[in-house]
């Protein structure tokens, strides 16, 4: 670690990046005062964690971003962890499958949404939620006492489910914009768990469209009174008091460990979501929660009033700043009860997680050893490989490589390749440059060393299948590389049509039954890879539909072009601008430079 670097790393809030010697990422953590966190590591009289010691004697570089607060600092430690998963920070097991509701309010007659990512703009986000089954039952449930819109007919059309009463945001006689507005506010106050303010509201209304003679509407608002009186019944009770609080639970075994939330609103249990966290090792109950808080609340989109803990936690003042709630940690009474009561749905939670993983290992282990002996392989299949192409017409073409593991993905071994050599729609030829550039990471000198099949920086061990996405053309192609490149392991070609499997030097392809393990584990290899190269394709499609004449003039950043397209609309009212109104957007400099180009 350089010294001088550490001597001069200032004194303001930010976020720090531990390297090891390979430039990875292996911690990144936050802290108000960056100069007296990160010497903190380095004293001898430093009292660390026995996983930070660790991580210590490893630390060969460091990074800093400075921020203008601890929460600023917070925010950005949780997204930068979120994106680089390094080993010695406590993780949120898949959080990016997080997800949210979102309601369109930025749309005259607004709808609710299922989204992955909450944008800052002006409408109204829920969550995060880890299962979206459990969010599409929240749905169904909210869309029968409140029917919001949600079909894409313009509202001076009214569709089926208007005459069904199952979407209301339409404009007739009988129903205006500012009914529809009333609709989309009693979501809101449903989702934000304000369930008795919600049904005082509605017996308002109800008894206002009565004296109004509006009998089918206080009919309509009769039958939501009953579903949300329904509803609440089902609610267990835990607060008189009408609280809004948030209860966390931690219970964990040797390698994992989960979290139990409960979320009370209005004195009543209303949602419960369960997290897995990894990288546990070696960690306290204390280092575990403080994570998971850190997490959890830098992307949620409401907070309640009191978040109870089982444990005391270090940066408690930075996330209470954050989430504007107070943080409780009971030794006795119905919140410790609470707490004992989600620690045993945590532990249930492992224990099903556990019995789940272990189930789905035995069937992999299985589909694999079915899938090595109905293609003649006298070996254990533990690396499968398999590649796909995806262009149209041979436009912004892209290969893809997925890895499973013991039947399983491994994205982090996942890997993009845009096509560089092949001109035109020619995906055999595509292929071949994909295995060609893969297996040129492996360096001859290493072919016969026992460490080949080893992980080593800068090359991919070796797989013990390959699987092509296509058929006999693909096949052929490949097969020839290999041969070039002296690499000789299993390869076959599974064609999507009839689920042929074709192998080298076979004339009649390879038919599973429909119902073997073998065939599904393949369609799930197959798919994976297809999925993955699609996605980069549509990506790189759409980077290039973006691009504009504005590109090519040195100089014009990302920021001026939209600064530009802001203020003039189009390249071609850019292009008939003055001297003078292109001046006071992007400078005189930059002015001429515009104007010598278009």
């Amino acid at each position: 670690m350089n010294k001088q670097k550490l001597a001069n790393i200032p004194s303001k809030p930010g976020v720090y990046l531990f390297k090891d010697k390979r430039g990875v990422i292996i911690y990144i953590g936050k802290a108000g005062n960056l100069k007296s966190r990160v010497h903190s590591y380095f004293q001898k009289s430093a009292n660390l964690e026995p996983a930070k010691e660790v991580m210590v004697t490893k630390i060969a570089a460091l990074e800093y971003i400075i921020v203008d607060s601890e929460v600023e600092a917070l925010l950005l430690e949780t997204s930068l962890i979120k994106k680089h998963k390094p080993p010695y920070n406590v993780n949120l097991k898949d959080d990016k499958y997080f997800v949210y509701l979102k309601i369109t309010l930025e749309d005259e007659f607004p709808k609710v949404l299922t989204v992955r990512r909450v944008s800052q703009d002006k409408n109204k986000y829920f969550g995060p939620f880890t299962s979206a089954l459990a969010v599409k039952d929240t749905l169904r449930l909210v869309r029968r006492v409140f029917p919001y819109k949600t079909c894409k007919n313009p509202p001076e059309k009214p569709c089926l489910g208007y005459h069904i009463g199952r979407c209301l945001g339409h404009v007739t006689k009988d129903f205006t914009k500012q009914d529809y507005q009333k609709i989309i506010e009693g979501v809101i106050k449903f989702l934000e768990g304000k369930n008795k303010s919600l049904l005082l509201d509605l017996k308002r209304q109800m008894q206002a469209a009565s004296r109004q003679k509006k009998y089918e509407q206080a009919a309509r608002i009769r039958d939501q009174i009953r579903s949300m009186e329904h509803l609440m019944g089902k609610q267990k009770v835990v607060s008189t008091k009408r609280d809004n609080q948030d209860v966390i639970s931690l219970a964990r075994n040797s390698n994992q460990a989960a979290i139990n939330l409960f979320q009370i609103r209005e004195g009543k249990l209303q949602h419960r979501e369960q997290f897995l966290l990894q990288n546990i090792e070696l960690r306290s109950d204390s280092e575990l929660i403080e994570s998971f808080l850190n997490q959890y609340y830098a992307q949620a989109s409401f907070y309640p009033k009191e978040i109870i803990v089982p444990t005391k936690i270090a940066n408690q003042k930075s996330l209470e700043k954050l989430t504007k709630a107070k943080f409780v940690f009971p030794q006795k009474g119905k919140k410790q009860q609470l707490i004992k009561m989600g620690q045993k749905n945590a532990e249930e939670y492992l224990r099903q997680t556990k019995l789940e993983a272990e189930l789905r290992d035995q069937s992999g282990q299985k589909a694999l050893a079915e899938l090595a002996g109905e293609l003649g392989i006298n070996k254990t299949l533990h690396r499968i490989e398999a590649y796909d192409i995806s262009n149209i017409q041979g436009t912004n073409a892209v290969g893809s490589l997925v890895v499973f593991t013991a039947g399983r993905p491994d994205k982090a071994q996942y890997r993009k390749f845009r096509i560089k050599t092949v001109k035109g729609a020619n995906d055999p030829a595509m292929m071949a440059e994909v295995i060609s550039r893969r297996f040129h990471r492996i360096e001859d000198k290493e072919k016969n060393s026992p460490r080949f099949d080893r992980v080593e920086a800068g090359q991919w061990p070796l797989p013990d299948l390959i699987i092509l996405d296509g058929g006999k053309g693909q096949l052929s192609s490949v097969i020839k590389v290999l041969n070039i490149l002296s690499i000789a392991k299993p390869v076959i070609a599974l064609a999507k049509r009839e689920e042929e499997i074709f192998r080298p030097n076979q004339k009649n392809p390879v038919r599973l039954s429909n119902n073997s393990p073998s065939l599904r584990l393949l369609q799930q290899i197959r798919d994976e890879a297809h999925r993955f190269a699609i996605g980069y394709y549509r990506k790189r499609h759409q980077a290039e539909t973006k691009k504009s004449v504005l590109d090519e003039i040195l100089g014009i950043g990302p920021k001026t072009k939209k600064k530009l397209l802001f203020a003039f609309g189009s390249v071609q009212k850019i292009k008939e601008a003055s001297w003078k109104d292109l001046e006071k957007v992007v400078g005189g400099k930059m002015t001429r430079k515009i104007k010598e180009y278009l």
